[in-house]
């Protein structure tokens, strides 16, 4: 007789392998918190990839408007003009503009042009001094009875008017249309306050300021100097619209150079009895050229060596008419962005800027040592920060919705348009964009155990395929990953240039995910990627794939 064999029951195994899926770092780059307890959805590094509402999204790129410029001068100021009168077209304009409605001017030392157009021949509209800093403008519109002019005050050449049909330098004197009590040619800077142009005197701590709705004629000073604790010169004037209890109101906000913040309510600053100091703040050390100031919403956004602040924050606990309870924008940035504001506030090219359509608030960098072509910018739609990089901008300006940034070489870009950098004058594709992403580390609720990280998975929602080079830092080893993607050919087809019925076609977005070998161990890990993007791109989460080890 045959005896069968005992079957004996398998042994059952523990699962060792699990997926852990983290979402994108929609809380911004994070450069103040311990990097052990930073929170799971913010990030370590993060460049050219803004917090959204879905995920972080690649920033658009940037193409030249105007090149040609003589002399490859330094571009130093963008300036656009808009009458009542101006229509903003639709169409083409809407998505890929060729020309701007009203007028755009660009200014090096020795002319502004005009480059209302897209251009490779522009043509100068006024010429200026060619001393240092003559092309360097800053300016604002005024609209009366008797039209509507331009306003702007070089940093050497003084102050100049555009009235829709030509530009004309203001002069001392008394005669029609000029300015007299002071001489414009030291006047760096021009506000609006409550129906008056304010003027910045150089190198002085002196206001200057014209009848109402007047862009000429007798000029009145005020001088602020009594009022700078911390001395300096008056940097800029600034206007501040606020809800102090009383209604909402227009404040007039000085700024010197050395960080002290006065605050002034009123209508007439010709009598004591409707004009008034509210409050005197410190700050921290302004950044040169005049520009560290731009109104957001309500606010108006101050950048400091000690920061970004808005005015709301900076009056919060101050005088009781002022109180006003907000968030101090740099905080997550502060160690780096101080950084940076500390090693450059005496370099030109400290600007803030906000774009629209882009949901972002935009600072931009000065290039100093090493660093280039840097600019840190805010979702403003989540209030959380990224950095950009590779977009050359000495100089921002906007008109109608669209941002210009002006380079040390003698260009005009327009930016956040299109998918590609650098896109030279009449081509229609540049470069891939290139960006870092690594999200906070995660000890995946087990700290104290080791992993084997075997695996991970970047998720997308792009119309093309992004290139990545992924891998995952354990430890909190923060060193940002290496590699540049390479991009090669889009998913997409090209129209003229694909076959018919054998191409993909491109549309709305689609979703890319693929799993990649990492072969990393720790306890702690965040993924670390290069990216190359050439399309409309989300990275909405990550994935790990990852086998549990013992104690550490």
């Amino acid at each position: 007789m045959l005896l069968r064999p005992t079957l004996r029951p398998k042994k059952q195994f523990p699962q060792t392998q699990v997926i852990k899926s983290v979402p994108a770092p929609i809380g911004g780059l994070n450069t103040r918190d311990a990097i052990a307890s930073m929170p799971p959805m913010d990030a370590v590094s993060l460049v050219n990839w803004l917090p959204d509402t879905y995920g972080v999204r690649a920033r658009k790129g940037y193409r030249e408007w105007a090149i040609n410029i003589p002399a490859n001068r330094p571009v130093g100021g963008i300036m656009g003009y808009f009458s009542p009168t101006t229509i903003i077209p639709g169409g083409a304009f809407l998505t890929d503009p060729t020309s701007m409605p009203g007028k755009l001017f660009c200014s090096t030392d020795a002319a502004i042009y005009d480059i209302t157009s897209q251009t490779n021949s522009p043509v100068s509209a006024i010429a200026l001094s060619g001393a240092t800093n003559a092309g360097w403008f800053n300016h604002t519109m005024m609209t009366t009875t008797g039209g509507s002019f331009l306003l702007a005050c070089s940093e050497a050449d003084g102050y100049f008017t555009y009235d829709g049909a030509a530009w004309l330098r203001r002069v001392a004197g008394g005669g029609a249309g000029q300015i007299s009590g002071v001489n414009p040619n030291d006047l760096v800077h021009v506000a609006m306050w409550k129906r008056r142009a304010w003027f910045t005197e150089r190198n002085s701590s002196k206001a200057w300021y014209l009848p109402v709705d007047q862009f000429a004629g007798v000029a009145a000073s005020i001088d602020f100097g009594p009022m700078f604790k911390h001395g300096g010169h008056l940097s800029f004037m600034a206007n501040w619209t606020i809800d102090a209890g009383e209604g909402i109101d227009d404040f007039l906000v000085a700024v010197g150079s050395n960080g002290d913040i006065l605050v002034y309510k009123g209508t007439d600053p010709a009598s004591a009895a409707t004009f008034s100091l509210v409050g005197a703040w410190y700050v921290g050390q302004i950044p040169v050229g005049r520009r560290a100031a731009v109104q957001y919403g309500g606010d108006l956004i101050l950048v400091s060596a000690d920061g970004i602040f808005p005015m709301s924050y900076i009056t919060r606990g101050g005088a009781a008419l002022l109180q006003a309870s907000s968030k101090e924008y740099s905080s997550k940035i502060r160690p780096t962005i101080g950084e940076d504001l500390r090693a450059s506030f005496t370099e030109r090219g400290w600007q803030a800027l906000i774009h629209p359509s882009e949901r972002l608030m935009l600072v931009n960098v000065p290039d100093y040592g090493a660093v280039r072509n840097k600019q840190y910018a805010m979702s403003t739609t989540l209030n959380e920060w990224t950095v950009f990089n590779d977009i050359p901008i000495y100089t921002l300006g906007s008109q109608s919705g669209y941002t210009f940034a002006g380079s040390r070489t003698g260009k005009v870009y327009i930016l956040f348009t299109g998918f590609f950098d650098n896109v030279a004058y009449g081509a229609s594709t540049g470069l891939g964009i290139r960006g870092v992403i690594m999200p906070a580390f995660n000890t995946f609720d087990s700290p104290a155990l080791e992993k084997q990280f075997l695996m991970a998975r970047a998720n997308f929602l792009a119309t093309d395929a992004p290139n990545i080079s992924l891998g995952v830092n354990v430890n909190y080893d923060i060193e940002d990953p290496t590699g540049t993607p390479v991009y090669t050919n889009p998913t997409s087809a090209l129209w003229d240039v694909s076959i018919w019925d054998a191409a993909m076609w491109s549309g709305g977005q689609k979703v890319f995910s693929e799993w990649t070998s990492v072969g990393a161990i720790g306890w702690a890990g965040a993924a670390a990627m290069v990216t190359s993007t050439v399309g409309d791109s989300v990275l909405t989460s990550i994935d790990y794939m990852l086998a549990s080890g013992g104690p550490i």
